[in-house]
Order: C-alpha cells, then structure tokens, then sequence
C-alpha cells in the first residue's frame, strides 16, 4: 500500500513537473516572437533589471518584487530583455502549479479536480495576456497562491507538529509579506482571503466582529487610494462582451474568457449555496473578483481586476465543483467529462502563443533609432511619452525619462523633450536671439515626427503660438501634465 501511494505520489511530481515545463517553454516561445519586450510597458521592465545589474538599485524606487525577479533572472543570463521574458513565463508556469497544489489540498477529488486546474490555467487567455503586458500582477499571483496553501494548510494545525505550526506560520506570514510587497491587488486578494477564512471557522458573534472591522479597514484603503479609483467605475455594461471599446482593445478572446468566467462563478457560488443549504463565506468571494460595475471602455483598473480574477476563479469554480460533485467522482461519465476537459486544454495550450501579435506593440525598432541620436548629460531629464521614454532610458546609459512636466528640481538647461508632430526648422524661426550655430543644438529634427528640444525654449514656443495650434499639440504624444501623486505612493 505505501509503495503504491509513494509510486502515485513520484507520478504526479514527474506529470506536474512536465506540464510546468511545457508551460514555461510554450509562453517563452510566445515571448521570443519579439526581440523587444513585450507591450506598452515592457521597457520599463527591461530597464528596471538592466538598472539592478548596472547599478544595483532600481532605475525608479520601488518595492514590488517583479522587478527584483527580472533582474535576478536578467542577471543570470547577461540580459535584461531575455532575463524579464523567462521570469515572465517562469512565474506564468508557476501559478499552473500553485493552482495545482493549492485545489490538491482543498479538493476531496485529489486527482481530477487538481489536475483540472493545472491544464486550464495553462490554456487560460488572461493568464497568457499577463506575459505581454503585468509581470507585477503575475509575480504577485504567484504568491498569493502559495499563500493561500500555506494559510489553509496551517489552519489545519491538528494534523501538525509544534515544529511544523512555527515553520507553517512564518512561511504564511512570508508569503503574506511577498504578496503585499508584489501589487495591490495581490495585498487586496490576500487580506481578503485571510479575514473569509478566519470569518468561516469563528462563532457569529467574532464573525459580526471581523466582518465589521474588515469593512473599516477596506473602506480605509478604499479611501486611501480614492485618486487611482476615482474614474474606474460604471454601472454598465457590466460584461466585458457586452463593451465594444473593451472587445476591440482587448480582443474577443479575453473578453469572451472573462465573461464566462463572470457568469460561471455567479451561479455555481448561489448554485452550491442553495444544494448545501447553508451560507459558505467563501461566496464573498464572488463579488470581489467579478465586481460588476467596473468601467471597461478602457483597458484600466476594470480590464486588469478582471484579469487577476480568471485564475483565481478557475480555483473557486473547481472547488465548488468538488462539493457539488464528489459523489459522482468515482463515475465512468464524471471521469470521462474530466478527460474531455483534459485534452482539450492541453491542445489548447499550443494555440496560447497566437494571442500575441507583436505587431500590436509600440514600433520598438522606429524608438531605438529615435533615441540612440540623443546624447544628453548624464544628470539631464528627457520628457517623452510612453513608451519611447523607457527605450531611451534603457539604450542612452540609464537616463531619466518621464512621460510627464518635472514636478521636481532638475538642474537649469538639463531638461529636454521629445516633441511629436513639429517640425525643427518650423520652430527655430521663433528663437531669432541665437545664432545659427547655437540652434542647431538646441533644436535637432530626429525623425520627420520627433524633435528634439530643449524644454525652456518648448514652452516659451507654446506661448507664441496660435492657440488651435497649441490645441492639437497637447495630447499623449506630447507630455503636458504633472504625474498624479497616488502613483508616488
């Protein structure tokens, strides 16, 4: 009998192990399509890590530990653009695998269940578009995840030793750290998940307690960070298939993904609530990942909540699945359903690498010979919009690029910009009082859409102008605002 449970056990390491190296191959194939990073964002990776080799430290300051992980692979590998795309799809690999563990260890079906969520997270479209574009958000699934198999593993501390209790705990509170320091919504995720299950095993009287306070404290943070969710919400339309922005920007795919997922979890969770005939405070978390009153005209805090919410989902769903099912999991039509779904994701997982279309990013090529002409000081400030600031902060020697007006002190004369659609000779003939000479150093055409000008002389030239001109110069091309300052938080 030991024998056999030790062989079943070797067989699911070895089966889990392969599966998680064919998801790591095929997303780093995905990722490979492109010499660049990947999405609108990707640069600012790339120079984060390229930062943490040269420097030591992050190019901007901060604490969520993607970065430190895309330098870290970056740095085994000599390269930043490389080292960023494996940790991409190493960290994508790894929550198929915490999903695995995670449902092995809630799920009375430890085998369909469990392998169920390993394969449909590796053919999950939100998971594969989390390569492209939210390493932070991805690294912070990751721990999350683990996360929540430690806290559920240490809450059932009557199967555990003292030793094991102390080791259990501190690995739950490491983990509840990582997850706190990887994003927002990875903290958001973690703190609800904490108080739902110590809500589940307390009296009611310490549940009205826990709820009330969780309340407080979520409407605290909510406040908190009013300025970032001021604008990102809506009452309709609710469905991101039903959003036409949604559907164009982001692609049928995801949105078709989402939205069954969204259908699917509401009515298992009132479903399963109704055959058990009591409340789960699981169910709460329902509204949380499927809150349906995001704004999804944009591809902003709507479109990347609902996208955290896909994997963890695929653990809610099946885990309801597993209450609702588990006497019929020793039926032919129970295991043969699981084998269907079986097949199809793993077929389904060679077609992830076609959601990329490296097309769609910025033209990375037409940036890097923009920028490469730049040869600014070291201790000068270049005002660009997004993305092509990253590129020049990652091919000109690290320097500062903002896609915003400097709301800080930099040194007179140091600051330039990168103006779109004007034109160098058009613009030097409001500066007379220099020489020609001088001029040509001040204002330099790089492209036939990008100049270069130092930042004093743009904006006296925005003074002369006509006002319709002035108009149509400020828009995203042409950086013309101050950063928000919930983004310093």
């Amino acid at each position: 009998m030991t024998k056999t449970i030790n062989k079943n056990r070797l067989f699911n390491i070895i089966f889990v192990s392969l599966i998680a190296i064919l998801v790591f191959a095929v997303r780093l194939y995905m990722l490979l399509k492109s010499k660049h990073p990947t999405g609108l964002d990707g640069y600012f990776y790339a120079l984060q890590a390229k930062s943490l080799i040269v420097n030591g430290s992050l190019e901007n300051p901060d604490h969520e530990l993607g970065y430190f992980f895309c330098g870290l692979f970056s740095w085994l590998c000599n390269d930043a653009i490389l080292g960023c795309k494996i940790w991409a799809a190493l960290s994508s690999s790894l929550i198929s695998v915490n999903i695995y563990i995670l449902l092995k260890n809630i799920s009375k079906d430890k085998t369909y269940i469990p392998i169920a969520g390993l394969l449909i997270s590796a053919s999950c479209v939100s998971l594969t578009l989390f390569n492209i574009n939210f390493i932070n958000n991805q690294t912070g699934l990751v721990f999350f995840l683990s996360y929540c198999t430690a806290l559920i593993s240490f809450l059932k501390k009557q199967f555990l030793t003292n030793k094991q209790k102390i080791f259990s705990l501190i690995l739950c509170i490491f983990l509840l750290v990582c997850s706190a320091l990887c994003h927002l919504v990875s903290a958001a995720y973690a703190f609800i998940f904490t108080a739902v299950l110590f809500i589940r095993k307390m009296k009611l009287k310490n549940k009205v307690i826990l709820i009330a306070v969780s309340l407080v404290l979520g409407l605290l943070l909510f406040f908190n960070q009013l300025p970032r969710f001021a604008s990102v919400f809506n009452f309709g339309p609710v469905l991101p298939i039903f959003s036409k922005q949604m559907c164009m920007l982001a692609g049928y795919p995801v949105c078709i993904e989402i939205t069954s997922y969204f259908i699917t979890t509401w009515i298992l969770a009132i479903f399963y609530c109704c055959i058990s005939k009591k409340f789960d405070f699981l169910v709460l978390l329902v509204p949380v990942l499927f809150f349906p009153f995001w704004k999804l005209d944009i591809l902003d805090m709507g479109y990347r909540m609902l996208l955290n919410a896909v994997p963890c989902a695929i653990v809610l769903n099946l885990y309801f699945l597993d209450k609702l099912l588990n006497t019929y999991s020793n039926s032919l039509i129970y295991k043969n359903v699981f084998g269907v779904i079986f097949i199809i994701n793993f077929a389904a997982l060679f077609s992830t690498p076609k959601l990329y279309n490296p097309r769609k990013d910025p033209p990375f090529d037409y940036y890097k010979t923009v920028v490469e002409q730049i040869n600014l000081d070291d201790d000068s400030l270049l005002i660009a919009h997004l993305p092509i600031n990253h590129v020049y902060t990652y091919y000109c020697n690290l320097r500062d690029g903002l896609n915003y007006e400097a709301d800080f002190y930099v040194p007179e004369g140091k600051t330039w910009r990168l103006a779109y659609g004007t034109n160098a000779d058009y613009l030097k003939q409001f500066f007379g009082e220099f020489e020609e000479d001088e001029l040509c150093d001040l204002i330099k055409q790089l492209s036939p859409e990008y100049t270069l000008i130092r930042e004093d002389l743009w904006q006296r030239y925005l003074k002369y102008e006509e006002d319709e001109i002035v108009d149509s110069l400020m828009n995203f091309y042409n950086p013309h605002t101050y950063r928000p300052k919930f983004i310093r938080k």
